[in-house]
This record gives C-alpha cells, structure tokens and sequence, in this order.
C-alpha cells in the first residue's frame, strides 16, 4: 500500500539528481545593469581599459561602451577551467552593431595569454566582418569569418547581434543570431587539438588591445559557464523513474 508513495520518494529524488547532475556552473554572468557609474564597473572589470558604463542604452537597460583600444579584464572573480566532453564550456555577448563601418576592432575574448586565446566580434580584415580568432586549440584559424556570406556591418541594418562559443576537449562552434531573433544567422566550426593551459581571462575591448579606427561598439549579457552533459547515471534514473512509472500505472489499473 506504500507502494505509491514510495515511488514518489523515489521520483523526486532521481529528479533532484538528475538535475544537480547537469546544472550550470556559472563563473561570469555580466549584464551591467547593476553598475551607476564607470567606476562601479571597474570594480569587476578593473581601470586598465578604455570600456566605460553607459546608462542610457544597452540590452535592455546599461552596457559597457569601448571605443577599442586597452581591453577591460575581468577582475570580479578567479577562474580556470578547461573544457571536455563532458563539460563544455559556453562563452555568450552581446555586441551592438551601428552599421555604419566596417572598420571596426572589437571582441570579446577568453584566453590564457597567447595559449589559448579565442576572440569572437568585429574584426575589420575579415570580408565577411562578423569573425572568430582562435590560437593554440582546435583548428588554430586566425581570424576568420563566423559564416561566409553575412554581411559585412554597412550591409546589415543596426542593432544588438548574439555571439555564442562552446568549446569542448578539442572543438569550438560558434553560432551568430542577428537582431538576436531567435535565428540563427551563423554557425562556425573548428576541431583540431585540445588546449594545454585552462582558460583563465575573459575581457572585451580591442582583440589584443588594438585600435578601432572605425569607431566602439557596446557590449551587454556577457556570460561564461560550463554546462555538463547529463551523465550516464543520470540517464539510468531517468530511465528507472519512467519505469517504475509504468509499473505504477499498471497496479492502479
């Protein structure tokens, strides 16, 4: 008779497993809205860089503005990680796009100095504008294009653009979401070698502190987290709770 409640017990606690087996390490998530002055920004992104706190526009509320130049650094917290497998690593930005250069020089990075280093954003030399920088893992492609065939930025109308990298043992996918609809306008993807050193830098500005002749860009919702995949245990408990599921079922029947 204890049957039903038993398996209750049993449901919940697979599902909380289940759950706590695959949840979401997050060691970045950067939305500047919390900030009231460049200051208060600085305190995360340290004085070194050119960024500054924009107030009056962002996606929705505050952003970070650089006008290239001297990167701003994460300051607010440690981290080292290296990606797997099992537990890819997912760097997520939002940078504006003005549509009024294609000059400009402006990522968002992670890296470990030079080995590895990735950058993802507005690199001028590329055709196609929108393009990735990946050194010492994966593919080792210096500056390329995220998708061939995007419009460079006077092509594209104005707007927030949606860059996303996950990174596992030794590949990368890049995805683009222009005006960040939903839409996915971009994919790019490297395989190649496994990093040496674990990621420990993640900053935005000029990729490797250069100029931007054609102007800055803002920057909002910058994230970095590493999501595990759901483990072989846990698809066991997902497995064993349909089960018992159906057993359930059939002695009420």
């Amino acid at each position: 008779m204890n049957f039903p409640c038993r398996l209750s017990l049993c449901a919940l606690a697979l599902t909380l497993g289940v759950a706590a087996a695959s949840a979401q390490t997050i060691y970045v998530n950067e939305t500047f809205d919390g900030y009231v002055s460049t200051a208060d920004m600085q305190a995360n992104w340290g004085s070194a860089g050119l960024g500054t706190l924009s107030t009056d526009f962002g996606n929705p509320a505050n952003s970070g503005n650089h006008p290239g130049g001297a990167v701003n650094t994460w300051i607010g917290s440690t981290f080292a990680i290296t990606p797997s497998d099992a537990q890819p690593i997912v760097l997520t930005a939002d940078i504006y796009d003005d549509a009024t250069s294609v000059s400009e020089r402006l990522t968002v990075g992670l890296r470990n100095g030079a080995n590895p280093m990735f950058e993802m954003g507005h690199y001028q030399t590329v055709p196609d504008f929108y393009a990735v920088r990946i050194l010492a893992f994966a593919g080792n492609e210096n500056w390329v294009p995220i998708s061939a065939g995007l419009l460079a930025s006077s092509g594209q109308p104005a707007g927030w653009n949606r860059y996303q990298a996950t990174f596992t043992s030794t590949g990368l996918t890049v995805t683009l979401d222009l005006g960040i609809d939903g839409i996915i306008d971009g994919t790019f993807t490297s395989t190649g070698v496994a990093p040496v050193n674990p990621f420990v830098d993640l900053r935005f500005g000029g990729p490797s502190g250069v100029s931007s002749a054609g102007g800055g860009a803002y920057f909002d919702n910058i994230s970095l987290v590493v999501v595990p995949e759901p483990s072989m245990a846990a698809l066991a408990a997902l497995g064993l709770l349909g089960f018992g599921t159906m057993v359930l079922r059939r002695r009420q029947s």
